[in-house]
């Protein structure tokens, strides 16, 4: 195994009280794509920097020779004549890297008995770059949206998410394969984002405001007048999730005056004067906010109680004396066939005897007016 011959390699420098590598052994490098890779060797043999190693060699998946370096001559094989490099110190560049160019590389320095010095190995992994990714969403009955996020290329992208700038919290059920469950505690989610990276490359999706909700619509209003003379006002809107609702007359916001329901959008006014102008429902929610237009509000005042319709029920005739020509003139009203008159004042009620009274009254002196013309009328001279 790759790992355990260079645990035994570095135990060998150990013993030979050389200095072990600081770093080059077992070493991962990721690289683009059509890019380039190094596998750079960190005072790598001691050997090598007293001349004492005659070559390096290195070979990818230990059957394939990618280069030899002896001295200042680093010559690279005919697979990789144009995209190798060497470096002074052994270490290594490739270009132009194809997917197949993944693999394990090791290096082997060799001493000029031809005895192995040093071996170590490194790991390439050829990865796509990450494409811009792209954030969609479902919405579900039970009021959550189901995102997802996609790109379209990249080499193991991991996922993450950010609302506002602030990372992903425990409302939501994320896995990485680029898709979670939301569940929303209001009707927007503003500025939801995924970014998705490998190790070579990051890249995060448009901002989007997420809503599984519908926008209100211009709510109508209707009212219906009572006899008690109140107007009975409602608002609705067609269309709207958890809609709001508020209401002005006259550009005043409704006072003290209504009694007003939020829940079935009912106020009962009861109304100081005649006629309420611009009465205007708003109807709003976190993604908009609509009015109805101004109706005006009247309802017709309530007949008053008090008055009745007066009715003479008295027996008694209504007498009026006058002097016409020094003879006495009685004038007499005839009382009605109904002569029980005690029940008749005992039901008259003190608005209506008082009006009987009244009446009486201007009847006699309509009577002795009548009267005293007669007889002023008869006393004249004669021509």
């Amino acid at each position: 195994m790759p790992a355990l011959l260079h645990l035994c390699l570095l135990l060998l420098f150990s013993a030979q009280g050389s200095p072990a590598p600081a770093e080059g052994g077992n070493v991962t490098v990721y690289a683009p794509l059509g890019g380039q890779a190094e596998f750079i060797l960190y005072r790598a043999s001691l050997c090598y920097d007293q001349n004492a190693c005659k070559s390096m060699e290195w070979r990818k998946d230990i059957t394939t020779r990618v280069a030899k370096f002896i001295g200042s001559d680093r010559t690279c094989t005919v697979s990789y004549k144009h995209r190798c490099k060497g470096y002074e110190n052994g270490s290594l560049q490739l270009s132009n890297l194809s997917r197949e160019d993944s693999g394990y590389y090791n290096v082997d320095f060799h001493n000029y008995s031809g005895r192995l010095e040093a071996k170590f190995w490194f790991l390439l992994e050829v990865q796509d770059p990450m494409s811009e990714p792209v954030v969609t969403y479902a919405c579900h009955a039970n009021e959550t949206a189901e995102l997802s996020c996609r790109a379209e290329k990249g080499t193991r992208p991991e996922y993450s998410w950010t609302i506002e700038g602030n990372p992903l919290t425990a409302n939501f059920n994320y896995s990485q394969n680029g898709t979670g469950i939301l569940i929303k505690p209001q009707l927007v989610l503003r500025a939801v984002i995924c970014t998705v990276k490998n190790q070579i490359s990051e890249r995060s999706s448009h901002p989007l405001n997420v809503t599984c909700a519908d926008p209100v619509s211009e709510p109508v209003v209707n009212y219906s007048c009572r006899a008690d003379g109140t107007a009975e006002l409602s608002c609705s809107a067609q269309n709207g999730t958890r809609p709001e609702y508020s209401w002005t007359v006259e550009g005043n916001p409704l006072g003290s005056g209504f009694n007003y329901s939020q829940n079935d959008t009912r106020i009962i006014l009861i109304k100081p004067q005649p006629v309420l102008r611009d009465v205007i429902c708003t109807v709003k929610n976190q993604l908009s906010e609509r009015s109805s237009h101004p109706i005006k509000v009247t309802c017709p005042v309530p007949a008053s109680t008090s008055g009745l319709t007066p009715m003479l029920s008295s027996t008694e005739p209504h007498t009026v004396n006058s002097t016409v020509e020094g003879k006495a003139s009685d004038i007499t009203t005839r009382p009605s066939k109904n002569t029980n008159t005690s029940k008749t004042a005992d039901t008259c009620s003190n608005h209506q005897c008082s009006w009987f009274q009244r009446s009486g009254g201007a009847q006699s002196l309509l009577v002795t007016g009548l009267a005293l013309i007669l007889g002023f009328l008869c006393t004249m001279p004669k021509e």
